[in-house]
């Protein structure tokens, strides 16, 4: 791709490479996001390296650059109270939704939200696809007599299955925990639950447990294995859940194990600056 040529190839939020320096050739190949055109001077361009420093360059200085999903970057300008902490840190972006880029932070594991013009493309970590495009293998699902026990009007039959799945998917006794965690002040539960719902309380599973990960509160205990535990002791009780749809547990289970509440509404990231 060529050099830009005109200011208006990089407005505000567009990221771009450093080239043909010959002042400071330290900063060519670094990566940068425009702030737009400079009030001081129209024929150039204010913009952002990865440090943090603004220069003003000539769009023939600059070469377009994309950002995609699976890109490293760093945060850069931000100004709020908030905000102005998580400048120089860095992360790895999901996915772009609204006007924004959603970022899963690398030391804070926390998902944010930043303007296109507060990112900056990490030199030596540059965009890199994420393997989830690849094909994902092939998801377990529950059995049509699983179907029938699930619409059952028999509580206890309705119970002895949710027995069998909370054994079998993982999943199932992760999104148990959020619905009985709505009812119950347990200290174990509520940590669980906690950490599944994103901290909102709801009964809607927002952060499945990845395979050995520890859960703040209860570091020394294994997340699943308690998950399942106190499944099955509150069977009775998930049982009715089921049969009054009660924080869409009827419909998580019928539907794949996939939360439908959460995709109605926006994503629930954090917005700064």
């Amino acid at each position: 791709m060529a050099e830009g040529q005109s200011v208006d190839e990089f407005p505000l939020g567009q990221h771009a490479q450093i080239r043909g320096l010959s002042s400071k050739p330290e900063l060519n190949d670094q990566y940068c996001v425009s702030r737009g055109v400079n009030p001081d001077n129209v024929e150039r361009l204010l913009v952002v390296t990865s440090a943090g420093a603004q220069l003003s360059l000539k769009p023939s200085n600059l070469q377009a650059t994309e950002l995609l999903p699976g890109s490293q970057v760093v945060v850069v300008g931000l100004t709020s109270s908030s905000g102005s902490k998580l400048n120089g840190k860095s992360g790895e972006v999901l996915s772009w939704h609204g006007d924004r880029w959603i970022v899963d932070m690398t030391e804070s594991k926390e998902r944010k939200s930043f303007k296109p013009e507060n990112v900056v493309i990490v030199p030596e970590r540059i965009t890199k696809k994420r393997k989830v495009e690849e094909p994902p293998p092939e998801e377990k699902k529950m059995k049509t007599s699983d179907l029938r026990d699930i619409e059952s009007s028999d509580e206890t039959v309705v119970a002895r299955c949710l027995l069998r799945l909370l054994r079998e998917f993982e999943i199932v006794a992760q999104k148990c925990i959020c619905v009985l965690a709505t009812k119950t002040s347990m200290t174990v539960m509520n940590e669980l639950a906690a950490h599944l719902t994103d901290k909102q309380a709801d009964g809607l599973l927002r952060r499945p447990l990845r395979p050995g990960e520890k859960v703040k509160g209860i570091e020394e205990l294994d997340a699943q294995e308690q998950a399942v535990l106190l499944c099955e002791k509150k069977v009775r009780s998930l049982a009715n859940s089921v049969r009054i749809n009660y924080c869409d547990l009827y419909g998580f289970l019928k539907f794949g194990f996939k939360e439908f509440a959460i995709s109605l509404n926006r994503p629930r990231v954090c917005k700064l600056d």
